[in-house]
Formats: structure tokens, sequence, C-alpha cells
């Protein structure tokens, strides 16, 4: 995406994974001028896409919270109260996190308030951006409100200062509201050139919708069985809109830098190394995963155990794409092996040495293979019981594991005759496979509300903490940064110092588990 360019003052200290972020949109144009040109217009639009690169943040919030992994760093500090369950409310990363997700939604407000009032934008190009800053406010809401709840629903540039906690649902149904807009008026990715690739898609806004009527349907609480069951389908029909993407033969392919934005890659976090001053790519995960080199010192994230290595069949090329027990030392000449694997997805091994360093590896967001196990997972809740459909989502992700012809039985597909129990427990499995250490952990757990038990059952030593998790956890506190500034609206979640019962309910997650 080599037209959406950032200027970035990071804090990327070897020392430690960080990304806070200093950002200015490039080329901010003085208010009252804004937009004169196309130029101008896209200039704007890019803007909103940089706040996406926090990479790290995003994986300390959701693979460092769950039973997967753990902090290399200072337990006391930020990241490691992250991996062993001890947050507060003052924890630097749920600032971060926040901050750039409302800048991001004020930026986007901004851009389509004018968008919408300009003549002197070419009218295709207008609604095309007008398109991309909605599905970016609706990506960046999605975070949020699976992050922290309530959160401050703001449409317009001038709303937020003093701005309550918006009910969940009315959350949702501007997220899904943006989504479909952006469906109407963006291009599919097979119509934007190779200097464009890597922007919102029509394809990605659909992808999204699929995934939020899922989530929506299993969390709410609102609905009564028919409202659940139309979300459900929502979800498969949104699925089924998703074309134009192929799967990787080679899974590792998806994290291969020459193969930025390959073909099944819907949605990434661009980084390069032309984009911040340092000159690294400034996707922390990459470093995080690396950052004691060809030692078995602990880099900053780590498996919490070799059994999720071995959990995977040796068969199972997502087993060395995703991990690297051994990997070739070029100044040595010869294999290096870990104790405890590193993840490989981030970790450049063309050039391991300078992969800490050089973090411009992109940081996947949604790509293609999830689709299925998304429409997977959404008819086995509508129908209540897996499907043919079902089944051939689900191993079409797994003949692709093993090096299977995707529409031809395998030996390794999931066996049919599972009931709906056995069968989501089959995805949620998969996505294990499939997914590790791609964001997606801490929400998947917390959505079908197993997140309690299984850090409590997962067998994970208990010097790292994850025994400490309590159903407070079902939510991240809101900042106490964010709290002085604005604590009437701003109420603290259940659990956390200054909750307030007559706002939050008793317990609001005790009937998750």
């Amino acid at each position: 995406m080599k037209k959406i360019l950032y200027i970035l003052t990071l804090s990327a200290a070897l020392a430690a994974c960080t990304d806070d972020l200093k950002l200015t949109p490039v080329d901010q144009l003085v208010e009252g001028y804004f937009p004169l040109t196309d130029a101008d217009a896209i200039a704007a639009v890019n803007g909103i896409y940089q706040y996406n690169v926090i990479s790290t943040s995003y994986g300390y919030l959701t693979d460092l919270t769950s039973e997967l992994e753990v902090s290399g760093e200072n337990p006391s500090g930020a990241g490691g109260l992250l991996g062993s369950i001890q947050w507060q409310p003052s924890n630097s990363y749920f600032n971060s996190v926040w901050n750039s997700t409302f800048l991001a939604i004020t930026t986007a407000n901004d851009v389509i308030n004018k968008l919408q009032l300009t003549n002197s934008v070419t009218e295709t190009l207008k609604n095309r951006l007008i398109g991309e800053a909605k599905f970016l406010r609706a990506y960046y809401y999605q975070y949020a409100v699976q992050f922290w709840g309530e959160v401050p629903l703001i449409l317009n540039e001038s709303e937020g200062t003093g701005a309550s906690r918006a009910p969940i649902d009315e959350v949702y149904k501007q997220i899904v509201k943006d989504f479909q807009e952006a469906a109407e008026v963006l291009p599919p990715v097979s119509e934007y050139p190779s200097s464009d690739r890597g922007r919102a898609t029509q394809g990605a806004a659909y992808a999204f919708l699929s995934k939020i009527h899922l989530i929506w349907g299993q969390t709410s609480d609102t609905f009564d069985a028919a409202a659940q069951k139309e979300h459900f389908r929502l979800s498969i029909d949104y699925a089924n809109k998703v074309t134009g993407y192929e799967l990787e033969e080679n899974y590792a392919d998806n994290w291969v830098i020459a193969n930025k934005n390959g073909k099944e890659n819907i949605f990434a976090a661009q980084h390069a190394l032309t984009q911040n001053s340092d000159g690294s790519g400034a996707n922390h995960l990459a470093h995080c995963a690396f950052a004691s080199g060809f030692t078995d010192a602990p880099p900053h994230m780590i498996i919490s155990d070799i059994k999720f290595y071995n959990a995977f069949d040796d068969r199972d090329q997502r087993k060395t794409a995703t991990y690297a027990k051994t990997l070739f030392n070029p100044t040595t000449g010869e294999d290096f092996e870990f104790t405890l694997p590193r993840y490989r997805k981030y970790i450049d091994t063309s050039d391991p040495d300078g992969s800490a360093s050089n973090r411009n590896i992109d940081r996947t967001i949604i790509r293609y293979a999830e689709i299925f196990l998304l429409r997977a997972e959404a008819i086995n809740e509508y129908e209540g019981r897996p499907t043919a459909q079902a089944y051939n989502d689900i191993n079409t992700v797994r003949r692709r594991a093993f090096r299977h012809p995707l529409n031809e039985p395998s030996i390794d597909d999931i066996p049919a005759g599972l009931d709906y129990e056995g069968f989501k427990k089959a995805i949620q499995e998969e996505r294990v496979f499939e997914l590790t250490y791609e964001q997606n952990r801490w929400t998947d757990l917390v959505r079908w509300r197993i997140y309690v038990k299984t850090l409590q059952n997962s067998g994970v030593d208990r010097s790292f903490g994850k025994q400490n998790v309590s159903l407070k956890n079902y939510r991240f506190p809101i900042p106490e940064s964010q709290r002085n500034i604005n604590p009437e609206g701003l109420w603290q979640n259940w659990g956390y110092d200054g909750y307030e019962e007559a706002k939050t309910g008793a317990n609001p997650y005790a009937r998750f588990e």
C-alpha cells in the first residue's frame, strides 16, 4: 500500500516492546481549506490508517492475556502484568490503545464530515474515500466494544468532550451500518492497482460483517432466540460474499515480506521500513518474538508451555510456520534449537539476525482462511448442528494445512457425525492451529464465554500467573487517565478499582461460565 504513508515517532527501544505513538497525518491540511484536490482527500484518509500500526499493543491485549503466551519481560512492567493477568486501569497498554482508537475515530469523523461537504473532489473517488473512512471507523470501534464493552459512540468531530459510554448494542449497530455502507462503495480487491493494495476493500467489509454478526449474536444478552439466529444467518450470508481471495498453498507465505498483501490477505496493518524515522517497519510483534536472537534467553513474547507446540500434528505445515523450534543461524551456519519455540510468523527467516530490528512484516488482521472458519461456526450456531457446508469449510482449512487437494476428502478431515457441541469444540481447536499469534485468542475466549475456565484449566506453570484470572477480566478496565478527564461519562468496568454497582450491576459476567 505504497500510497498510504505515515509520519511516526515511536518509542522503540530494543530493551522493551512498546509502540506508543505520536502521530501526525501526512499532508495535514489547514482548517477551512480542506480538501481542495483529490490528492488532499487521499492524504486525509491515509491519516486514518496510521493508527492501525500499534501492532504490539493489539498483540499484548489479545495474545499475551491468553493461556497460550507469556511475557519474557520484567514481570512488574506493563507487559508482564498483562501476561500474568494482573492488569489495572493504570496499565500503559490500555491507555495507548484507547488513545489511538479514539484518535482514529475522531480523524475518521472529521474526514467523513468534510468529504461529504466538498465539491472539489472527483465524485467517484470521494465516495470511495468516504467508504474507506467509514470502514476504518467501524474497524476501530469493533476493537473498542470487544475490549471495553460500552464505549462513547462518537460520530461527529465535535462530540467527544465529556461523552458517555453508549450501550453495547448501539455500538454494534453503528459498526454494522458503517461496514454496510462501506461495502456499497468500496471496490473489490481486484480493482485496486498494485500501488493501492492494502486499502480497505468491499471484501474486507463483508469479512468484518460476517465476523461482527457472529460475535454480536454470541455475546448480546438483549436478543431473543430469533434475533440471535438472524445474526448467525447474516454472518453466513456475508461470508458467502467474500470473494476474490485464495488460500496460499504454503501457509507460511502469508508472512513473507516479498508476498505482502498476497492472495489470502483480506486486511492487514501495513508496515514498511520507510514509514518510521529509525528505519524500522514499526511492527514490534517481530521484535518481541525474536528480541533475544539465537539464545535461550526469553524474548518479550513467548509460548507459555511446550505442550501447545506439541499439540500440532507433525505433518501439519502450520506447526513449523507458526513456531520456530529450530532456526538456521546464518552467523554460525548451523541450525539453532530453542528450548521453547519462537513465534515464527513475524520472524523474517531470510534474515533472522536483522528480524528484530527490521520490523516490516505486515500484521495480519483477517485473511481468507478465517472466513471458512467463521462460516463453519456460524452455520453450526444457526442450524444447531454442523451441515455438509460447515464440514467442508473447516476441512478446506485443514486440507491446506496437511497439503491435500482442497476439494477432495482427506484422512485428516474432521470426522462426520459431530453434534453441536462436538463441532463447536473442533472449531475452537482449529482456530488455535490456524490463528495462533494473530491477535484473536482473548477475543475468542471472551465471545465463547470460556475465558476464566480456559486459563484456570490450562495447566500452565502457576508461576506465570494465569490462575490470577477472574470474571472481571472479561473486560479491560477503562484507562485511569481517561477517567481522570471524564469520570462521570466513563464509569469503570465491574471489578476494577472505582467501579459502581449502580452502573455495572453486581456481577455482569457471573452467567458467562
